[in-house]
């Protein structure tokens, strides 16, 4: 950096989103993956990108990232900064509660704040589509990318290529072309709660990776009672902004093929903290994404009663509600 010039940092404050299924999973189809989910208040992470001579990345939080997944992000943020031609490299710290490999998301909204702070202080504007291109992220669930951005619940039907069978999570799942979106709106300010079962160790991302190599491809049939669920109750219910059928379609979508997969990683202790929820009261559980996050609606007097019975559960629970905006960026 020459002598002389600014220093300049931007924070970014990114927001968990919930992952409510996959839908079209089997082979042969028009249209793979496709997916359904929204964006909630906490625990929040900030990143704060400041410009410096070199790149680093460096995660505060309580629970960080593995060091080889840092040092990937540092090597694709290198990539860019190469690719674009920016003149300033960043230091990019993360810092909060949001976690990691559980989830909640982190792995979009943290490059895409990361790629939207590095480009900020090198004073580059770009569209959306460009961002989310050199996220590589976006490929298997547009549900990340259009959270990130715009908070509320968001529905996609996937990318063409269903012809294929091979079937990738999001982390490497990068496309040439969006997901197609069919529905976004705000989400009703429904409380809810955060339920981390301790017993359940994080998916890695090689993990992730072979999962989804065994359990796919799906039966198409399995994929059509997914598709069924997820129109004709969980966006039904949410049209017509109706609890009960909302909670209603949320306990259905856990009894498709694909959630069924994903839940089986965690057994039993996935199913019992389930049945404990349900037995202080609360509306409905999902599991989000490939867990082991689960998720519970319910009144504002029953989410305080499951959090005072966090250590009963095994279980760290954060109490949070809808988030309609998407990321935060200010300039320091």
């Amino acid at each position: 950096m020459k002598a002389g010039t600014s220093v300049l940092t931007v924070k970014i404050e990114i927001n968990p989103r919930v992952h409510i299924g996959l839908i079209s999973m089997h082979a042969g189809a028009p249209r793979k993956n496709g997916g359904l989910g929204f964006a909630v208040e906490g625990p929040t992470a900030s990143i704060k990108t400041t410009s410096a001579p070199d790149l680093g990345v460096f995660d505060r939080r309580p629970k960080p990232m593995r060091e080889r997944e840092i040092e990937r992000l540092r090597d694709q943020l290198e990539q860019i900064k190469q690719q674009l031609d920016l003149p300033s490299a960043a230091t990019f710290e993360i810092a909060g509660g949001f976690l990691t490999h559980c989830g909640m998301g982190s792995g979009t909204a943290i490059k895409l704040a990361c790629i939207e702070g590095l480009l900020e202080i090198n004073h580059r504007t770009t569209g959306r589509k460009e961002l989310i291109r050199l996220s590589g992220r976006g490929g298997t669930s547009g549900v990340g990318i259009s959270t990130y951005f715009d908070g509320g619940f968001a529905f996609d039907l996937g990318v063409v290529g269903g012809k294929s069978d091979h079937f990738v999570p999001s982390s490497i799942g990068a496309a040439d072309t969006l997901p197609l979106q069919l529905h976004r709106q705000s989400l009703p300010d429904w409380p809810l709660g955060l339920c981390l079962p301790r017993k359940c160790e994080p998916k890695t991302q090689e993990e992730e990776i072979e999962f989804f190599r065994r359990a796919t491809p799906l039966p198409s049939v399995k994929s059509y009672e997914a598709a069924y669920v997820a129109v004709f109750q969980v966006l039904a219910s949410l049209m017509e902004q109706d609890y009960r059928s909302f909670c209603q379609a949320i306990s259905a979508i856990q009894e498709s093929e694909w959630k069924r997969l994903e839940r089986a990683e965690y057994a039993p202790h996935v199913d019992h903290t389930d049945k404990a929820l349900r037995e202080l009261g609360v509306d409905c559980v999902g599991m989000s994404s490939l867990g082991p996050l689960l998720y519970f609606f319910a009144s504002s007097e029953t989410l305080e009663r499951v959090r005072a019975h966090s250590e009963q559960l095994d279980a760290d629970i954060f109490l949070t509600v809808p988030n309609n905006s998407g990321r935060r960026m200010t300039s320091i």
